[in-house]
């Protein structure tokens, strides 16, 4: 059994590496988050704000096929969609459809920051590089003007310019470069696909095979798609 040793400093939500195992793997890992006896904190690390350590972790310490109970090794399963599954909040929604692969086409917009605006990112995900060339390396970001209410709300405790990218509505990025043009937009496939895999049960890796389509989606959003699909049979 591979071990993954990370420090345990500032803190994000446990998604990310579920979606990096789930992505460069073949099974639901059992996943044990050790702290340091110095710690007083109890969340996973954010590390730089994107999945990549997580990757370049997973792949240092080297996958293995998982057995069932005769020795065999399991295949990773997924749901296929075979009707349209759709969830809502407000103006914003996620679309599923039946297809022939994983696809996600997502599309975030911002007007009150113009450097971020509108932006639209859309693949299938066949490729078995695909999350870490193109996802696993997409920061978290946020916007500026919103950061001391978000504090005051007790949220990004931990969130700095070391581990999310930040955009001002009136002075645009104020720690580039981007990794990608499109890098926020990214980051919020890479939430949806975080978001589903958390679904994994089974043999099943969360992320149905299916076209979903998502507009101005978020944690909320998703996890709503993910009790939907979840009573899919």
């Amino acid at each position: 059994m591979a071990t993954l040793l990370v420090p345990l400093s500032t803190c994000f939500p446990l998604w990310k590496p579920p979606a990096s195992i789930i992505a460069v793997s073949k099974w639901k890992p059992l996943i044990l988050i050790i702290p340091s006896p110095l710690s007083k904190l109890r969340q996973v690390p954010i590390l730089d704000g994107s999945a990549r350590e997580w990757v370049e972790a997973i792949e240092e310490a080297g996958l293995k096929a998982s057995l069932d109970r005769s020795g065999k090794s399991r295949e990773k399963l997924a749901r296929v969609l075979t009707e349209p599954i759709t969830a809502w909040r407000n103006d914003s929604f996620i679309a599923a459809f039946p297809y022939s692969k994983v696809k996600i086409t997502y599309g975030i917009d911002f007007l009150q920051a113009p450097e971020i605006g509108c932006q639209w990112f859309s693949s299938t995900c066949s490729d078995k590089d695909f999350f870490a060339k193109e996802l696993a390396s997409a920061r978290t970001f946020c916007i500026y003007e919103q950061v001391e209410q978000l504090r005051k709300s007790g949220l990004i405790k931990g969130g700095s310019t070391e581990n999310a990218i930040v955009c001002s509505e009136s002075r645009g990025w104020l720690n580039p470069p981007l990794r990608f043009s499109d890098e926020p937009c990214r980051h919020k496939v890479l939430d949806l696909m975080g978001d589903l895999s958390l679904l994994a049960q089974g043999g099943n890796q969360g992320l149905p095979v299916a076209h979903i389509i998502v507009y101005k989606g978020g944690h909320a959003l998703h996890t709503d798609f993910a009790r939907c699909l979840s009573r899919v049979k």
